[in-house]
């Protein structure tokens, strides 16, 4: 199952098999009153305790209607004053920890002026009334959640599964999103469902479990963040009937299920034309499917489907991407993917320098181990020195700066054009590219000295 499901229904006499099934992170609901069709929706005590006592992380959403077909007098300032104090008085009753978020649901694809100010006003009432004892979250459209934001009245964007919805489909090409909610409901034992991917820098969402001291505690449990670590890019199956689903990279390999157009998966890693996937967004592959078949919606790709067997190779066909520093709040997700083949001591943010990110993450879809590090003078010490004698496609490393300290470039030796390289990397002007980098003198107000090319 999906590590992270949410469900408006009582689903937590289930929670021991549920955890065992592989889930992490179940989402329940807030509101004022159960309607006849959800008499269940709101989570009760009982549940909220047996979730965590069962060694599962917990998340709140509130949601009275919501704003849903339309009704935007939901969302107003004042419901928003009057929303926020019925969640703060259950968070309180249940002793939800402080830190933690509470979501509110905007269930209807808003994005008229005069209706997301509504809005930005209904979550700034409740704000005030949670006063920082909460983290907020949104749960609705691309364009909903960029808007609240942006106004500082939320932490979290949890995207809806209508991908048709206003902003949505934008945003998934970004890590600005914490959660996002597949499209296709599903069942266990009954109880309805969706699965939910994480985002790939959020492994703390404003969820809580119970820590070592039986204290609650906020974030990813470790496991969670082991399958986090795998993840890459999300996909949609792009068929006109079923996809085979395998158990290796070819033909040759026996179908071990099928898989219906628009199903949502988890691409791992590319072999050849193939691409490992994990349907349930738990870290854990489930098989090998065409990736001629796969259409990218977040991220993109490791490595095109026509890419070569070497490093360089990957790396010109990362440059046909057009892969650049986002300007502004929020990542490149591809960079974020680069940095993720490394330690990222220093994080997964693309204003991190990222040329040895990304020298990294070819050498590592080549096949190769690369320095595991986002220092560009670590490769000062891989492979063989073959600066007499380089060919195109090896690593060149620099000492930028002073040449004992610590700051450095690295990147794909093209070209010796005498007192300078021509150099294909990441982080050159923001973005993968070629560029000319002095053997040793000044480059945009700093000083570059080549150290040594590299050879694998």
């Amino acid at each position: 199952m999906h590590k992270v499901i949410d469900s408006p229904w009582q689903i937590g006499q289930y929670a021991a098999e549920l955890k065992a099934a592989g889930v992490e992170t179940i989402i329940r609901y807030y509101n004022h009153t159960n309607s006849t069709k959800l008499p269940q929706k709101r989570i009760e005590q009982a549940e909220f305790k047996a979730i965590l006592e069962a060694g599962l992380s917990l998340a709140v959403v509130f949601q009275q209607r919501g704003g849903a077909q339309g009704n935007i007098g939901d969302l107003t300032a004042e419901t928003g004053d009057r929303d926020g104090k019925r969640a703060l008085a259950l968070a309180q009753a249940y002793k939800q920890p402080q830190g933690s978020a509470i979501y509110f649901a905007v269930d209807h694809d808003y994005y008229k002026s005069p209706d997301l100010a509504s809005i930005v006003a209904y979550f700034k009432a409740a704000a005030a009334v949670l006063d920082g004892a909460y983290r907020i979250g949104i749960y609705g459209s691309g364009t909903v959640g960029a808007a609240v934001r942006d106004a500082g009245a939320a932490d979290f964007i949890w995207l809806a599964g209508a991908t048709g919805w206003s902003g949505t489909k934008a945003m998934l090409k970004t890590d600005e999103w914490a959660l996002y909610q597949l499209p296709k409901e599903m069942a266990y034992k009954g109880v309805d469902y969706d699965g939910n991917f994480v985002g790939s820098k959020w492994t703390d969402f404003g969820q809580f479990h119970a820590g070592a001291a039986a204290a609650p505690a906020i974030g990813a449990t470790p496991s969670l963040l082991a399958a986090l670590s795998k993840h890459t890019e999300l996909a949609e199956v792009s068929v006109a009937t079923t996809l085979n689903l395998r158990g290796g990279p070819g033909t040759d390999y026996p179908i071990l299920s099928t898989l219906g157009p628009g199903t949502h998966v988890v691409i791992l890693e590319r072999s050849g034309s193939w691409a490992k996937i994990d349907l349930k967004g738990d870290g854990s592959a489930d098989g090998y499917v065409s990736a001629n078949y796969l259409k990218v919606f977040s991220g993109g790709f490791p490595v095109s489907s026509s890419a070569g067997h070497t490093p360089f190779d990957v790396a010109k066909e990362e440059l046909k991407t057009g892969v650049a520093e986002v300007s502004g709040p929020g990542n490149n997700p591809r960079i974020v993917m680069y940095h993720r083949s490394t330690n990222h001591g220093a994080g997964t943010d693309d204003h991190v320098a990222w040329c040895s990110s990304f020298v990294n993450f070819c050498v590592e879809q080549a096949g190769m181990i690369g320095t595991n590090s986002q220092a560009a003078r670590s490769w000062q010490n891989w492979g063989q020195n073959v600066s007499a004698n380089p060919r195109e496609g090896d690593i060149a490393v620099f000492a930028r700066g002073a040449l004992g300290g610590v700051l450095g470039h690295v990147g794909f030796f093209v070209e010796d054009l005498g007192s300078e390289i021509n150099v294909l990397g990441g982080n050159q002007s923001n973005k993968v590219c070629y560029k000319k980098i002095p053997k040793n003198g000044p480059l945009g107000g700093e000083h570059y000295q080549l150290l040594s090319i590299r050879r694998g």
